[in-house]
C-alpha cells in the first residue's frame, strides 16, 4: 500500500506538540509496543478476536498495521518482497486493521479480527523526516495465528457506536458523548480504508488541520489519538475512546489508486465531529 505525502506531512504536523505519558495500558489482551525503530514480538495468537494495546514510546509518530500474508508465503520471502518492491509487496496481504497513528508517550487500543490461521505481519508505514518508511527502518515483525481452541467463543466486544468506511466517506452517528466507549469501524468501500482520529487544539479547526498536514512548516493543528489501521473490503474492527470535552477529526489518509493516488481525505473521506 503506497503511503502518499500526506502521512509525511503528518508526522512533520504534530513534531512540535508536547505529549503527556498517559498511564501504562491495560495488559488484558496484546500489548505492542513501539519506538524508533523497532516492535516487540508477539507470540503465537490464537484465532479470533484479539484486544491490541499499542504503546508509542519513542519520540516520532507510530502505528501498528496488522496484516495476514498469503498461504505458503514465508518471513523471509515476504522480507524480500518489501526489500525489493517496497509498498509494492502489501498489494498481496490482507489488511485485518491495527491501531492508528499515537503520538509519543501515548497508548491506544484497537480489537482485530485473527480469523484465518497463518503467518501474520505488524508493521508501521509512516515515514520519517526525510521520508523513508518506519518499515525500511526494521520496523517489522512477523507471528504466527494459531487455531483457535474448542472451548473458544467470540471475543468481540460490544459496540456502543458503529461507523462505516466507504468509498469515500466516513458514515458516523449523531450525539457522540464524552467518556470512555467502543466504536465498531466496518469496511463497506472496495479499497481498503482506515480511521484516524485527531483532537483539534484549542482554537483550530479543520482547515487548520488540513493546513498542517499538507504543509510540514506549519504549526501543529491536531493530536493524533489513534484510531483503526487500514481494513480490507467486508472487514471490521474496534476502537476504544476516551473521549474529552473538545473538537475532533477523523479521517483516512490511503491513497486510492482509482484517481492517481489521490488520499483518500481528498476524495471527501474526512468526518469533523465535537463532544459537548
Amino acid at each position: 500500500m503506497k503511503r502518499s505525502l500526506l502521512t509525511l506531512a503528518l508526522v512533520a504536523a504534530v513534531s512540535g506538540v508536547a505529549m503527556a505519558h498517559q498511564d501504562h495500558p491495560s495488559t488484558d489482551g496484546v500489548l505492542v509496543v513501539g519506538n524508533e525503530y523497532s516492535f516487540n514480538a508477539l507470540q503465537p495468537l490464537p484465532a479470533g478476536w484479539t484486544r491490541l494495546t499499542f504503546s508509542n514510546t519513542g519520540k516520532e509518530l507510530h502505528h501498528v498495521q496488522i496484516a495476514r500474508l498469503p498461504d505458503g508465503m514465508s518471513a523471509q520471502a515476504f522480507m524480500a518482497e518489501l526489500g525489493s518492491k517496497g509498498d509494492a509487496a502489501l498489494a498481496a496481504v490482507e489488511f485485518v486493521g491495527g491501531v492508528g497513528a499515537v503520538a509519543p508517550g501515548m497508548t491506544a487500543t484497537s480489537y482485530v479480527n485473527l480469523d484465518k490461521p497463518g503467518l501474520y505481519v505488524e508493521l508501521c508505514l509512516l515515514p520519517d523526516q526525510k521520508g523513508v518508511p518506519h518499515v525500511a527502518h526494521g520496523m517489522v515483525r512477523t507471528f504466527e495465528v494459531t487455531a483457535a481452541a474448542a472451548h473458544a467463543h467470540d471475543a468481540a466486544p460490544k459496540a456502543d457506536k458503529m461507523v462505516t468506511l466507504e468509498d469515500y466517506g466516513i458514515n458516523l452517528p449523531k450525539d457522540i458523548t464524552a467518556g470512555p466507549q467502543v466504536w465498531q469501524l466496518d469496511n463497506k468501500g472496495p479499497e481498503p480504508h482506515e480511521m484516524t482520529v485527531f483532537k483539534l487544539l484549542p482554537g483550530k479547526t479543520v482547515d487548520d488541520l488540513m493546513h498542517s498536514l499538507s504543509d510540514p512548516q506549519a504549526a501543529p493543528a491536531g493530536v493524533p489519538l489513534g484510531g483503526m489501521q487500514a481494513l480490507s473490503k467486508g472487514r471490521s474492527g474496534f476502537i476504544e475512546l476516551n473521549l474529552e470535552r473538545g473538537d475532533y477529526v477523523l479521517l483516512c489518509a490511503i491513497p486510492s489508486p482509482l484517481h492517481q493516488g489521490k488520499p483518500h481525505v481528498a476524495l471527501g473521506m474526512i468526518r469533523p465531529f465535537s463532544v459537548k
